[in-house]
């Protein structure tokens, strides 16, 4: 009997701190994670309209350079696509026509091997 009452009053004082907490404390510290969770909450609103502000400055680069690009296109001289110098004036035909396509399609196919 005498080791349980012991035992009992050794369960008592080392209880005694735990029971001496403030009651507060964990009100404080859930004002804190509180305060915490808004101060992220802000931090991530501001990091998202950073970012849309440097995603419209980029798109508006990109379309004043676009502008640009058309507008020296438009002030550019015009050039045909064609090479006058090699085509075959519309007057003259051929006097023989399948020669003269053979060749035109031995052009055609050397400029597409070209390309690729």
């Amino acid at each position: 009997m005498h080791a349980l009452f012991t035992a009992l009053i050794v369960a008592a004082v080392c209880a005694g701190p735990a029971l001496a907490q403030d009651a507060n404390l964990n009100a404080h510290y859930e004002a804190m994670w509180q305060e915490q969770q808004a101060a992220n909450r802000m931090a991530q609103q501001r990091s998202v309209a950073l970012e849309n502000q440097v995603s419209a400055l980029e798109a508006q680069i990109q379309t004043e350079a676009r502008l640009r690009d058309l507008e020296a296109r438009r002030s550019a001289p015009h050039h045909p696509t064609t090479d006058a110098a090699k085509a075959a004036p519309a007057t003259v035909l051929p006097s023989n026509i399948d020669a003269w396509m053979a060749e035109s399609n031995a052009r055609v196919r050397a400029a597409a091997a070209n390309r690729q």
